[in-house]
Order: structure tokens, then C-alpha cells, then sequence
């Protein structure tokens, strides 16, 4: 097994002596026994059999590591803050350099209206006594399953498929849910009847009820009625939905591509401007036993091979066609795509497995193993060999790919194959 990633390395988050940019899946070194990635621009958080590790900016943290128990059910991080899920089901949350233990109101006919980007959890257990001397309100020691953080919002999932935000339920009088989902200032969620539901600022389109508003309580993705949803993913602004039979529907803010579709867009500057890329990416790394001395000596390899060349033809805008593309596929222009929309990209036997999404881009995993990106390129993230963004799903250079992540900026892959290439 091998753990390959691309993307923004300007805090050795990826690889600590590389350069700041990686554009080609790099091998991450140390990394063989990887299970779980999370990812945020600055930072990334890797769960191993020995416990969690950190890279990145953060990494001087010493104690946080000695904090985070192996055994956790789950985690989440953002640029400020991580999320996690104890062993006894209970919710924590570190920010400013402590951990607290969060407690949810159980009262679900408490006042849910202000259920936008904006959390206020209730940070200790003294002061929730005191709440609820005056109001007739308390907390429960309900055990969560799952829980998704950003800097400004935080949601929860308990075992009983119930959701809550600032502090209380969602109240949605539908299904149980499944799996919840967060962006910057929209969230997401999935019944475990394959019904997606949207909620928070819908400002560029991110809500896929057709406009650009803002909804306090979950809806249901109306134009997704009668498609049953087995997945879902949240990049930044965007959003994407698979069915069960293998369709994805995307929706959200487009400016870099991230839907997949050609958009017309200004685009900014990077904030890493004073870097003059050059593809300094190292090299694939291939472990072979030598018969001399048993030992594994690392074998660098100088010259690609014609699969490599292949993929690299095909993923970075060659003339050869790739039978997997329906060539008929839409092409219309999308800033804003305010409803989802099947991206028609692939052959109509082609089934996607897999979406994981970045603030500004999208991965996608075909049946048949092979993985694509698209939308914004400028640190590198999409794997493809430059800095250029791509308005259509194109070929990443990796085989084997068992799992992948997305975040911030940031691409990994925990492959099967050795060199991941």
C-alpha cells in the first residue's frame, strides 16, 4: 500500500522538505499504514494503527497528538478548529488550544430558527446547570455517531439518525439520517431513504432549490425526488450527489469548474503568486527487495511508463480520445448552477463509486478504478502535472486507488499499487 497526495505543501503538509506546490501525486513518506485522512489547507490530519498524526503549520502541537485517542469513532477538522467523536459517543471540540466537551439541548421544541453557518455550543457543564435552572430545558448524554466542523458552524449526528446545530435538533419530520455533510456556509444531509437535504446560505447556489436565498431548516432537494441518493459530498460553495446507479448530480458555485462544466469566471490571483511554479514534484518511489541482502532499497524511477504517458495524455487535455468520454456530453456555460445537474461526462456504462470534494474541486472514482479531477488547479491539487484549472473532469495518474480524500486545497489517495503510479 501506498499514500500519494498533491496539492498546497507551503507548510510541509504534505511533504515537509518538498516544495511548496505539488502538482503530481507525490509519495507521502512514512505513511504506509494510513486508514483515515483529514484535510484542511494548512493541515492534515492522518489516522495510522500507532494514533493520529499531524503535518502541517500546526505540527508543533506536540501534545494534540497525545491528546487524540487512536480508538475515536470519528474526527473533523478546519483551519481553526477539530471536531471528534469519543469512545463513549460524546462530542469534543478543540479550538485555542483546548479540548471541551460539548453538550445538545434534547428538547426539540426549543426555538431552532437560527440554524444558519453560525453555532453556539454549550461549552461546559457548569454553565449549562445554570441554563437550565431558568429554562425548562436540558442537556442529554445522547451518543453521536458522526460530526462535521468548520471555523463557524458545527453539526452532529446521533445514533438515532437525529440532527443537531447550535446546541439543539434540526427539526425535519422525515427519515432518519444517514450521513451530514458541511460547507462553508451550507449544510448537507442524506436520509436513509436516499432523500438529500440542504439548509444555510444558498447565495451561490449551493441549496439546489433552484435560488439564491437562504433556509433555516432542512429541505429536501426537490428536483432530486424520485432518484434514490446513496452519497453525497460538500466542497466549499458546491455540492455533489451520487444515485445508486452510479449518475452524479452537481450543484453550487462553479467559478473554477468544479462542477465539471466550462465556466466564465474572473479568476484571482493565488495567494501564493510569489511562487514561480516548476514541476519539482519528486519522483514515484518503488520498493524492491534486493536478493544480495534482503533488504528494500528505494528505486527512483527517471523514466515513465507508457501507462503513465498514456494517463498523462489523456488527463491533461490530449488529442487522444479516451473511449470511457461521451463525447455528446453538455457543454453549456455554468457560473451558478442553482439546481443539480447530471454530469453527463462519462459513458452511460460507466458508474462513479466515489466523490470527494476540495473548497474549489471535485474528484471522482469510476467503477473501473480510474479517478478523475476537475475545477480549481493553482497549488496543484487536481495531480495533473501543472497549475492550470480544468473545466471538465480529467484523468489523474494513479493506480490502485483503494480511498481517497479532498480538502482545502489538498488531494490524497491510499493506493494498492507500491508507487501509487
Amino acid at each position: 500500500m501506498a499514500v500519494v497526495a498533491c496539492g498546497l505543501n507551503a507548510n510541509g503538509q504534505i511533504a515537509p522538505a518538498g516544495p511548496p506546490l505539488l502538482c503530481c501525486p507525490t509519495p507521502v513518506k512514512d505513511k504506509e499504514e494510513v486508514c483515515e485522512v483529514h484535510i484542511a489547507c494548512s493541515h492534515i490530519l492522518w489516522k495510522t494503527k500507532a494514533g493520529w498524526q499531524m503535518t502541517g503549520y500546526k505540527n508543533h502541537d506536540y501534545s494534540l497528538e497525545k491528546e487524540m485517542e487512536q480508538g475515536w469513532k470519528q474526527i473533523s477538522t478546519s483551519e481553526m478548529r477539530i471536531a471528534a467523536i469519543k469512545n463513549d459517543g460524546t462530542v469534543v471540540l478543540r479550538e485555542k488550544g483546548q479540548w471541551r466537551k460539548l453538550f445538545f439541548q434534547r428538547d426539540t421544541a426549543m426555538d431552532s430558527g437560527n440554524l444558519g453557518p453560525s453555532v453556539q455550543q454549550i461549552e461546559d457543564q457548569d454553565n449549562t446547570a445554570e441554563s437550565e435552572s431558568d429554562e425548562p430545558h436540558t442537556t442529554s448524554e445522547t451518543k453521536f455517531s458522526s460530526v462535521c466542523v468548520e471555523d463557524n458552524s458545527l453539526i452532529a449526528l446521533d445514533e438515532d439518525g437525529k440532527l443537531y446545530s447550535s446546541g439543539v435538533p434540526v427539526p425535519y419530520g422525515g427519515s432518519r439520517i444517514s450521513v451530514v455533510a458541511l460547507g462553508k456556509e451550507h449544510c448537507m444531509a442524506l436520509t436513509t431513504d436516499g432523500v438529500v437535504l440542504t439548509w444555510g446560505s444558498g447565495m451561490r447556489g449551493q441549496l439546489g432549490n433552484g435560488e439564491l436565498c437562504q433556509i433555516d431548516r432542512p429541505e429536501p432537494v426537490e428536483s432530486l425526488q424520485g432518484i434514490t441518493i446513496s452519497s453525497i459530498a460538500s466542497g466549499g460553495w458546491h455540492c455533489v450527489a451520487l444515485s445508486t446507479s452510479g449518475d452524479a448530480y452537481t450543484w453550487g458555485w462553479n467559478e473554477s469548474g468544479q462542477l465539471g462544466f466550462p465556466a466564465k469566471a474572473d479568476q484571482e490571483a493565488s495567494i501564493l503568486g510569489m511562487f514561480s511554479h516548476n514541476c519539482l514534484c519528486p519522483k514515484p518511489v518503488h520498493k524492491t527487495d534486493t536478493i544480495q541482502d534482503m533488504k528494500v532499497r528505494e528505486i527512483r524511477a527517471n523514466e515513465p511508463s507508457d501507462d503513465d504517458r498514456q494517463a498523462s495524455l489523456e488527463g491533461t487535455g490530449g488529442c487522444r480520445p479516451d473511449p470511457r468520454v461521451n463525447r455528446v456530453w453538455a457543454k453549456d456555460v455554468v457560473n451558478v448552477q442553482t439546481s443539480p445537474r447530471l454530469l453527463d461526462f462519462w459513458n452511460e456504462d460507466m458508474a462513479i463509486i466515489d466523490v470527494k470534494c476540495g473548497d474549489r474541486h471535485t474528484l471522482y472514482q469510476l467503477e473501473d478504478g480510474s479517478v478523475w479531477s476537475t475545477g480549481m488547479n493553482k497549488y496543484g491539487q487536481l495531480g495533473l502535472g501543472d497549475t492550470a484549472e480544468r473545466n471538465e473532469p480529467c484523468l489523474v495518474p494513479v493506480k490502485g486507488v483503494r480511498t481517497m480524500f479532498a480538502g482545502g486545497w489538498i488531494s490524497v489517495f491510499i493506493t494498492t499499487d507500491a508507487g501509487g503510479r
